[in-house]
């Protein structure tokens, strides 16, 4: 840990993680204390439940303890996470974006930063920056706009295993993710929880749905907005959408 933190290092990521006896709980737990000793910050991967433990360390930011995403799993899966596994702490998800593997659409994808909660969260999994570096990617301003941490959060709609709408709040800025499963949906979710007068909405949407769900493109476009109205979203199968709300 003194070497990691004399190289600058601002945390560690640890994989092949096992638990079960309690030799195994007190290693995690060792070297989760050790770790913020040395004022590193902790990710832990691999067959771990969560136990809560980051409430006594609250250097250690998330932890794996799920099928990840990397995995390419179905729309199915990703929309019951939320109602199991992430009820019961931070879960490093692994958000593989625009990713021809995968079984949702780029939007669902986006939604995920909104839907699940993790203080760290690793994007873009099993790429190169380089494939970014080419062509136009608008949408990714999502995810520089996007938290990882909340001051407030509200389950605006959800059926386990069908889908999942939540609003979570930093600051003044308010973010949605919707996701459903591989069937098409319709949501109307009230925007009460915005605070009064005026406000715009920057939508990330579902294009016209293609044959392959990775395929259906992002359609981007801002609206004015106030509290007393309904946001009409539309999913495409195994779609999402992603919606960052500002004051103006």
């Amino acid at each position: 840990m003194r070497t990691y933190r004399q190289w600058g290092a601002a945390g560690i990521k640890l994989g092949f993680m096992w638990e079960g006896r309690q030799s195994d709980g007190d290693f995690i737990e060792e070297i989760v204390r050790e770790c913020a000793d040395h004022e590193l910050i902790v990710d832990l991967h691999d067959d771990l439940r969560p136990c809560g433990l980051e409430r006594t360390y609250p250097n250690l930011l998330t932890l794996e303890g799920v099928r990840g995403n990397e995995h390419f799993p179905t729309a199915r899966h990703n929309v019951t996470l939320p109602f199991v596994r992430n009820v019961a702490g931070p879960m490093d998800y692994t958000i593989c974006y625009a990713q021809q593997r995968n079984q949702t659409t780029n939007a669902h994808q986006l939604a995920m930063a909104a839907v699940y909660y993790s203080p760290l969260t690793f994007l873009y999994w099993y790429d190169a920056p380089a494939k970014y570096a080419r062509g136009r990617w608008p949408e990714l301003s999502w995810f520089d706009e996007c938290p990882t941490t909340w001051e407030e959060t509200r389950v605006l709609s959800g059926s386990i295993g069908e889908h999942v709408a939540i609003a979570r709040r930093s600051g003044e800025r308010w973010f949605v993710g919707a996701m459903t499963n591989e069937e098409p949906r319709r949501l109307e979710l009230p925007l009460k929880f915005l605070g009064a007068g005026r406000w715009r909405a920057h939508i990330y949407a579902d294009g016209a749905a293609s044959g392959r769900a990775p395929d259906t493109p992002v359609v981007i476009r801002e609206r004015p907005v106030d509290r007393g109205e309904t946001l009409e979203m539309v999913l495409a199968p195994s779609g999402g959408q992603a919606v960052r709300f500002e004051r103006g």
